[in-house]
């Protein structure tokens, strides 16, 4: 049997969860390509294809938005294929189409402006690799942008100890589960091992602390993921410069990655190494390579051009007019005296930005809006509005303005788009083969109470007449819903929440930019 053949069998009998990522939606390729001087095609009419698209869960939310666009799937799978098939039939999607078909007898004479090739790269054999290169060469258009991630050395040297143990506990199994089971057998009994190590001792020789972490992680994903990641022939690692040779070969170009984190966060800071890194290293791309030699990197979500359309921007810097084409969307909280993200606590020298950005939430924000609140103080607007994309993981850049719409009748509705795609996870509640996301594929947490509202905001429901639905909804479906601390809500309580409730799906509509002004 073929290694394509292997895999294809593989994914049909285990299939991928299929989501959405929002690091590979052509949104942020569009803001990130406009930033660093590209001039992307906009992606209202855009042409999208995906590589290794599974049941379409990453392009669905895309097509969805975007009538107007053309989006293409292509997998190796033909049972992912299949039911990918059956859900854009139910959702009456014409302008997505997904295929059946092997990227290396892949042919187009068309272009497209977004090529997204996500969790495939690295778990191909090379020669597929050269076909997913030479297929970003011969169809991205001109000023078009591909996204690629790939698992990276040196962070994945580890776990290729994990993954080393998992093919030898596994590799006289035929059936992926048997492998699953006996892989997990020997994860725990290899994780069991180094809990009685001598810390001390061990990490002389094996990193134990990272290795324990990496297993205890592991055995919290599900099977598909543990599968394919780790149980497959093919998992490649390489290194980024090793990547860039393959790029180089094929007339493509690194522009950077998704984060922008190697265009706004270059330094580490330690003076010392810094000094050491910007004095030796000059070539970008060495660069890279030694900062992801230092921070350990595992895995890459790179966006690629072709080389001439880099070779146009190479030498830009990035001003207040380039930060200035882009919009800002970000959710902050204050707890005491400090502003954080999920992640982060915000430099309080930028709390005054945090605040703006946590009242006009989820509008976005332009650079040119702040200085008009405060004109006279350019230099420090400007390092402020950075400084948020530098410290917010959590901030998400896009090329067009986002508006604030929040529902009333007469005035805003549930995109017409939506329709169909909305009443497809009311249908099928919790059984959905793919996951729910927005327009920019943020996920979202929706249930089925939740859709049956989302159906109601109409522009002609008034909120009473929409609570006075749900409720009957709920009462006649047996539907439970959650109070504000996650617990289900007893059935004498539902009635008198049910306002509140509404108010809160409503609320999510409007920041989830799931409603339209009429």
């Amino acid at each position: 049997m073929s290694q394509n053949s292997k895999i294809e069998k593989s994914y049909d009998e285990l299939t991928y969860k299929s989501i959405a990522f929002a690091q590979s939606s052509p949104y942020r390729l569009e803001a990130c390509a406009t930033l660093l001087g590209v001039n992307p095609p906009p992606c209202k009419n855009a042409r999208v294809l995906e590589i290794g698209c599974s049941f379409g869960g990453n392009l669905i939310p895309f097509a969805v938005n975007n009538k107007n666009a053309k989006v293409v799937g292509i997998d190796l799978s033909g049972e992912q294929i299949r039911r990918g098939q059956e859900i854009v039939k139910e959702m009456g999607l014409a302008n997505l189409e997904l295929i059946h078909g092997d990227i290396c007898e892949f042919k187009s004479d068309e272009k497209f402006d977004y090529i997204i090739a996500h969790g495939v790269f690295s778990w191909v054999p090379d020669f597929v690799k050269e076909a997913i290169l030479k297929v970003v060469r011969e169809n991205l258009s001109t000023n078009g942008v591909a996204f690629i991630s790939y698992n990276v050395y040196p962070g994945w040297k580890v776990k290729d100890v994990i993954r080393d143990i998992m093919l030898l506990a596994a590799k006289d199994k035929e059936t992926m589960q048997e492998k699953l089971k006996a892989a997990k057998e020997a994860l725990l009994v290899y994780k069991e091992y180094l809990l009685t190590r001598n810390k001390e001792v061990y990490e002389n020789k094996m990193p134990l602390t990272i290795l324990l972490f990496t297993i205890e992680n592991l055995l919290t994903k599900d099977d598909f993921y543990i599968a394919h990641e780790f149980l497959e022939d093919v998992n490649n690692p390489f290194y980024f410069k090793d990547f860039n040779a393959m790029l180089a070969r094929n007339e493509l170009a690194y522009l950077c990655e998704y984060t922008l984190d190697d265009i706004f966060v270059p330094n580490i800071g330690i003076a010392t190494v810094d000094e050491y890194k910007n004095n030796k290293f000059k070539d970008r791309i060495d660069l890279e390579q030694f900062m992801d030699i230092v921070s350990n990197k595992v895995f890459r979500q790179s966006l690629i051009v072709h080389n001439k359309t880099y070779e146009s921007i190479a030498n830009k810097q990035i001003g207040p007019g380039d930060i200035n084409k882009i919009h800002v969307v970000a959710n902050f909280t204050k707890k005491g005296n400090e502003w954080q993200d999920s992640c982060s606590v915000m430099p309080q020298d930028i709390s005054w930005l945090c605040e703006v950005f946590y009242k006009m939430y989820p509008a976005s924000i332009n650079l040119s809006q702040i200085l008009e609140i405060l004109p006279e103080d350019k230099l420090m607007v400007y390092s402020a509005f950075v400084r948020i994309l530098t410290n917010s993981s959590d901030a998400m850049i896009v090329k067009d303005e986002q508006k604030n719409i929040e529902y009333r009748p007469g005035y805003s509705r549930l995109s017409v788009n939506l329709k169909n795609y909305v009443k497809y996870f009311l249908n099928h509640k919790n059984n959905a083969d793919v996951a729910f996301a927005n327009k920019f594929s943020v996920l979202g947490k929706f249930n089925t109470v939740d859709y049956y509202i989302l159906l109601l905001l109409d522009g002609k429901n008034s909120l009473e007449e929409i609570a006075a639905k749900a409720l009957k909804f709920i009462k006649e479906s047996n539907e439970n819903i959650l109070d504000i601390d996650g617990k289900v809500l007893k059935k004498d309580k539902v009635a008198a929440s049910i306002m509140n409730y509404v108010l809160g799906t409503a609320k999510m509509a409007s920041t989830f930019y799931l409603l339209e002004e009429i």
